[in-house]
């Protein structure tokens, strides 16, 4: 009686937590990176599940004194052919680890960059010949305004070194609401 008590109560705690409430994420259709310059000598990323991406650049023969991401985001609402821009949003790589406490969209591209960045080095400039590598990139639910419409987006990223164009990121997808959120998380890979 007490075990089937106890497995009974433990099935409800956990569709009241996992199953019972929808959440607003960032999901990933598409993933495409390409190399533009001679900054970087090789680039390589992919989807790792629907809400995750890992990214490496390897930096060529010379040092990279300054990262500059520099991105613009297209928004696309479902109910409405409504179309908002975001137009010259600049993340400099070298602030990074500055932690912003203030809620913006500029403060969780830094959080979900500094969650994910594996060997990124304490100061600038960055070494030649050096791996620099995101792992399983992901914006959490808690960072995303909640009150923003389902929408799909596509987001360039454009990486400058040395003020010289280096490479190019190019995501697609949608900001939708999650209900079966083990289905997003599943690898792709």
């Amino acid at each position: 009686m007490y075990r089937s008590c106890y497995i009974f109560w433990a099935i409800f705690v956990w569709f009241s937590i996992t199953g019972g409430e929808s959440k607003r994420q960032i999901v990933y259709n598409t993933i495409e990176c390409s190399i533009k310059g001679k900054v970087f000598s090789k680039v390589d990323c992919q989807l790792y599940s629907r809400l995750a991406m890992n990214l490496a650049v390897t930096i060529g023969e010379q040092k990279a004194d300054k990262m500059v991401v520099v991105c613009d985001v297209k928004f696309t609402y479902k109910d409405r052919q409504k179309i908002t821009r975001i137009r010259n949003l600049n993340l400099e790589v070298c602030q990074m680890r500055k932690v912003t406490e203030r809620r913006s969209v500029l403060g969780m591209y830094y959080n979900a960059l500094r969650r994910s960045a594996v060997n990124f080095p304490k100061k600038c400039p960055f070494e030649k010949n050096t791996t620099l590598i995101v792992n399983r990139l992901h914006f959490g639910w808690q960072e995303i305004p909640q009150y923003l419409p389902d929408s799909n987006y596509s987001f360039v990223g454009k990486i400058y070194a040395n003020k010289e164009l280096g490479m190019e990121l190019k995501l697609t997808g949608g900001y939708y609401d999650i209900s079966n959120y083990s289905i997003y998380t599943k690898p792709l890979i």
